[in-house]
């Protein structure tokens, strides 16, 4: 006999993963149209042309997206994206990048941990560990940084270098147990300070999946 499949939020399965109860995800049937609803960059990399998940924290949308068949993007695929809509995609790039109001952030696929004398990088919802680029701007610039020296020149994991150029994007370096995401309200900034069990209403995610 075949187990019925049931539909339960994040909160019950990480209650199944704390007593060891063991559980089997099913993605939706809905399909999703690529052509559509993402947007295709060169490399193969589809980037979702909306937000979702509205409000859920940092460790929620890794569950969820996981289940939907997509993941978050780490900060170089979040750079590539940019560099590409900022050339073909005029009104989604400002969509993500330009000064307003109410509050819009998302998440990016980076969460950060000091091991011995190294800050390391965690990606891939946390199975993926390597050191952080020696290069990156590990220095506070509120204001501010070049949006576009930084897109232009990142580090190899899509961090600002230390020798970005200065201009009116605020920055928070990598901080130990905390995660990424980039928001824009009064100003815009890419802060690497958040912590992961944050969520608010205004903060979602830009789901990617490879071809």
């Amino acid at each position: 006999m075949t187990a019925p499949i049931i539909e339960v939020d994040n909160n019950v399965l990480e209650g199944f993963d704390k007593i060891g109860v063991s559980y089997r995800l099913f993605r939706s049937s809905q399909s999703v149209d690529l052509q559509r609803d993402y947007i295709r960059i060169p490399s193969g990399l589809y980037v979702a042309r909306q937000r979702t998940l509205l409000g859920e924290n940092w460790n929620e949308t890794h569950k969820t997206l996981k289940f939907q068949g997509s993941r978050m993007p780490t900060p170089i695929e979040f750079v590539e994206f940019l560099r590409y809509v900022k050339l073909t995609n005029p009104k989604i790039y400002d969509e993500v990048t330009q000064v307003k109001s109410p509050w819009t952030a998302e998440w990016l696929d980076a969460k950060f941990e000091k091991r011995k004398d190294k800050m390391y990088i965690l990606t891939e919802d946390g199975t993926k560990a390597e050191p952080l680029d020696e290069d990156t701007l590990m220095e506070d610039k509120c204001p501010g940084i070049s949006l576009d020296s930084w897109l232009e020149n990142p580090t190899s994991q899509g961090f600002p270098r230390e020798d970005v150029k200065e201009g009116e994007l605020y920055f928070w370096s990598p901080r130990n147990r905390r995660v990424a995401r980039f928001a824009v309200s009064d100003r815009a900034g890419l802060f690497c300070g958040s912590g992961p069990f944050g969520g608010v209403d205004y903060l979602g995610v830009r789901a990617v999946r490879r071809e």
